[in-house]
C-alpha cells in the first residue's frame, strides 16, 4: 500500500467571528484510507470538507489534495474528487437522467457502465421527476453522482442522511467495495 500523505491539512482556519469556524486544524489522510469527522452539529465538518472542495479559502493555513491547493487548484481538484454535499440543490433539470448526463457531459465521461452499477445497487429510478424526488432519491442521485466517474477521492457530507436503514447497508458496502477496488485494505 502507498503510504503517501493524500489529503494534507495544516493550519487550515476559517474565522466568522464570535468564536465561530474552525480554527488550526491539522490532519493528514494517506492515500487509501477511509476517514470520518465526528461531531456536533456547527462544529465545522462541514466547513472543512467545503475547504478541501475549493469552496472556501482560509483564513489562514491550507488543504490539499495530491499536492495540489485546493483552494488555488480548485477546478482540478473538482475533476478528481465526489462528492456528496450536506445540503443537496440540483440545479434546473428535469430528472436524474438529464442531471446525471450534464455531469457526464462536464466529467468526459466515456464509459457510462459503472453509473448504471451504482444505480442499480441504489434503486434507484433517474427517470423520476428531480424536484418531486423523496429526500432519500434525492440522496441516493447524489451519490451516483459521487461515484460514478470513479474519483480519486469521495468527500461525503452526511452521504446516508435520508436513507432507509437497509440503503445505509448498500451505502456502507458501496464504499468497501471502493476500498477494496483500489487494492487498499483495512485490518481490525
Amino acid at each position: 500500500m502507498d503510504n503517501k500523505e493524500y489529503i494534507s491539512i495544516k493550519n487550515l482556519t476559517k474565522d466568522y467571528g464570535e468564536r465561530k469556524g474552525i480554527f488550526d486544524i491539522n490532519l493528514s489522510v494517506k492515500k487509501g484510507e477511509v476517514f470520518g469527522l465526528v461531531g456536533i452539529n456547527g462544529s465545522g465538518k462541514t466547513t472543512l470538507i467545503r475547504h478541501l472542495m475549493g469552496f472556501l479559502s482560509p483564513d489562514k493555513g491550507y488543504a490539499s489534495i495530491n499536492n495540489q491547493d485546493c483552494w488555488t487548484k480548485a477546478s482540478f481538484i473538482k475533476q478528481k474528487t465526489g462528492y456528496v454535499p450536506g445540503e443537496i440543490a440540483f440545479p434546473d433539470a428535469k430528472t436524474g437522467t438529464d442531471f446525471l448526463k450534464v455531469q457526464e457531459s462536464y466529467l468526459k465521461m466515456k464509459d457510462h457502465s459503472y453509473s448504471k452499477t451504482i444505480i442499480n445497487k441504489l434503486e434507484l429510478d433517474i427517470n423520476a421527476n428531480l424536484k418531486r424526488m423523496s429526500k432519500g432519491m434525492k440522496q441516493k442521485t447524489a451519490i451516483v453522482n459521487a461515484f460514478m466517474n470513479n474519483p480519486e477521492v469521495l468527500l461525503l457530507d452526511e452521504p446516508t442522511t435520508g436513507l432507509d436503514p437497509l440503503m445505509q447497508q448498500t451505502f456502507v458496502e458501496l464504499i468497501l467495495e471502493e476500498k477494496k477496488k483500489r487494492n487498499y485494505y483495512f485490518y481490525e
